[in-house]
């Protein structure tokens, strides 16, 4: 259990990197599985976001449970003129998305909840934030 969130998570990263290390986590995918959806689950990468908004990249959101939370966002610090938010039809329009924010480098990061990917989705989802010198991360409920 994360003491600063209360939320019971897993965090992966492809590649290995440093969390508070924004910079470290462009061009790759970040995996969090956790019980509650929502701001709390935000509160991890917050910090990044907010530093990554300052690039004047684009912070994607994809499928969102909810709308972000402006004020939340502004105390982090993150820029709210470059949070762009797309609510896909249905979860494949929804992967598309992900993978072409990732992959057209406009993006510092690129967040989405959606449903558990395949290996094979998750191979291409690094390749794009490669390509793209973007940070994907992927919220699923466990």
């Amino acid at each position: 259990m994360n003491s600063e969130t209360g939320l019971t998570t897993r965090i992966s990263h492809y590649p290995p990197a440093a969390a508070e290390d924004a910079l470290a986590l462009t061009g790759g995918l970040t995996e969090i599985r956790t019980r509650q959806a929502g701001n709390r689950a935000l509160a991890l990468v917050l910090p990044a976001l907010a530093r990554l908004s300052l690039e004047r990249r684009w912070l994607a959101w994809i499928a969102p449970p909810d709308i972000p939370a402006g004020p939340l966002l502004a105390s982090a610090g993150v820029d709210l003129s470059r949070v762009l938010v797309v609510h896909p039809r249905a979860c494949a329009d929804g992967l598309r998305a992900v993978e072409q924010a990732l992959r057209a480098g406009t993006c510092g990061a690129v967040l989405a909840w959606l449903t558990r990917a395949d290996d094979e989705t998750l191979h291409r989802l690094r390749s794009a934030a490669e390509d793209g010198h973007s940070w994907g991360v992927m919220f699923h409920a466990v």
